[in-house]
């Protein structure tokens, strides 16, 4: 195409406040459409290798990726090896005319780290498994995997631990679930292969619902708890949807989902989780998967973890890639603390919206 990219290809899958790089000849006009936050970087013509440029600019993570006469899609994702390995391009849309005799090199290197191609013509989007040989002119968009179900499938379900486990060579002896709400994962636990639960929850109203629910089930023990990387007591928001209720103040989530606010704000007790074992004599030799779904605490649990995060086999985490709550930790933060144990993230879902998901890691030797 010879005119400017059409970024409402882009922006229909993006909504609310994102981080985008627009990288070519005329960003600034063509880009001006874009709803982007402070981490939006418009530009001429990346500087340098991509993985050092976005090192540079302080993104670990990027929505999208717009590229349009930078010396070519291809030079542009020169460098980019470690943000496509480890996903944190959500999107990236270039245009075929531009690609021209790349167009194969750029497929090959998306989808190599798991990136779906699609190509919209006219008012078609078309998924490709090869790269087109017609010539024709049209705008390609690769999707990293943790969107497909929801934008093309219209799958809203989580991971499913009986597919999961076994798909990495997880045998589950005991989990560990941190931020238990009522339970409701059990059952698939059960069908995992696993009926040892150890259930923590850190709101006393929700716990007075859970502890119930599993009373006279000797796999299963349920403690009132808050995790975290200190021991004491700290304020926990209760929101109107109790799934929401975090340690830290909402902050976009309130934008994302307005219809769920802050009720009240308690005060419960935390401590690490090792503390925490050891008070109530559970020995963690017993449990070999942690699950953590607790909206935004997920950092400062997995930090307070310490070495006992190197005993596990399997780590299932809520993740965000936006900062749905006050000083929340993102999906880089994750990484790091994980990958210093040994991890390796296998796989992410975003069955609901772009800006959260769970991933799942499972340790290397």
């Amino acid at each position: 195409m010879s005119g400017a990219p059409d970024i409402t290809l882009m922006q229909h899958f993006l909504t609310g406040r994102v981080a985008i790089l627009a990288v070519g000849q005329g960003a600034e006009d063509w880009s001006a459409g874009l709803v982007t936050d402070e981490r939006t970087v418009i530009t001429e013509e990346a500087p340098g290798p991509f993985d050092s440029w976005c090192l540079r600019l302080g993104l670990r993570h990027v929505d999208g990726l717009v590229m349009h006469r930078a010396g070519g899609a291809l030079a542009v994702l020169d460098g980019a090896d470690e943000m496509l390995r480890l996903r944190r391009i959500d999107f990236v849309q270039f245009d075929q005319a531009e690609a021209g005799d790349d167009l194969p090199a750029l497929y090959e290197r998306l989808q190599r780290h798991g990136y779906s191609l699609f190509r919209f013509t006219g008012r078609t989007l078309q998924f490709c498994p090869q790269p087109p040989a017609d010539g024709s002119a049209a705008i390609h968009l690769a999707v990293a995997p943790r969107h497909w179900t929801r934008l093309f499938a219209r799958d809203r379900s989580m991971f499913r631990y009986a597919d999961l486990f076994p798909r990495y060579g997880i045998l589950p002896r005991g989990i560990v679930h941190i931020g238990a709400h009522e339970g409701e994962e059990y059952p698939q636990y059960v069908e995992a292969g696993c009926r040892r639960v150890l259930f923590i929850e850190a709101d006393p109203n929700t716990y007075s619902r859970l502890a119930p629910r599993f009373r006279g089930n000797p796999d299963v023990t349920c403690l009132n708890r808050a995790v975290s990387d200190h021991a004491g007591r700290l304020p926990f928001s209760r929101m109107s949807g109790s799934q929401s209720s975090s340690l830290l103040p909402p902050k976009e989530h309130l934008d994302i989902y307005p219809g769920i606010t802050v009720t009240e704000t308690i005060e419960v007790d935390c401590a690490p989780l090792p503390e925490i074992l050891t008070e109530f004599g559970i020995d963690p030799a017993g449990y070999n998967v942690l699950a953590i779904d607790t909206q935004g605490a997920e950092r400062m649990i997995l930090a307070g973890c310490g070495a006992l995060l190197s005993r596990f086999d399997a780590v299932a985490v809520e993740v965000n890639y936006a900062e749905l709550y006050q000083g929340c930790g993102r999906i880089a933060d994750i990484d790091d603390l994980l990958f210093a144990r040994g991890y390796e993230r296998v796989e992410e879902i975003s069955p609901f919206h772009h800006s959260w998901g769970d991933a799942f890691y499972v340790r290397r030797g």
